[in-house]
């Protein structure tokens, strides 16, 4: 990353194309088909931490789609918790800023588990 707490956006079209089907999964993952959260109310579902993972790696990977300038991620964690409030977890967060930087290509670090980046054709 060109600093610790921004993320650029990435230009190639085919990795874009991945990372907007990759959100298109954590937003479906939100939904709670077949989980535990399916049918609780979306505040309560905040409080489960599965939840929480793809929720805050669907509002990371959505900013940096959205921007065209490295996105900031301290901005985005004030955003956040403002919007979560006393449920946000921060270590959660910055778990799904490594993930989301690492799939743009902006960290050394390479995720480990998980689904990876979707294939497109």
């Amino acid at each position: 990353m060109s600093s610790d707490h921004f993320i650029t956006p990435p230009k190639d079209p085919v990795l874009r194309k991945r990372l907007e089907k990759k959100l298109q999964e954590y937003q479906t993952r939100m939904t709670g088909k077949g989980k535990q959260w399916e049918l609780w109310h979306p505040e309560l579902a905040h409080t489960h931490p599965d939840y929480r993972d793809a929720c805050y790696k669907a509002d990371v990977l959505k900013a940096v789609l959205e921007s065209e300038l490295p996105m900031d991620t301290h901005s985005l964690c004030k955003q956040l918790h403002a919007r979560y409030g006393e449920e946000f977890d921060v270590s959660q967060f910055v778990n799904a800023c490594g993930t989301i930087a690492a799939y743009c290509g902006d960290s050394l670090e390479v995720p480990t588990g998980g689904t990876g980046l979707p294939e497109v054709k």
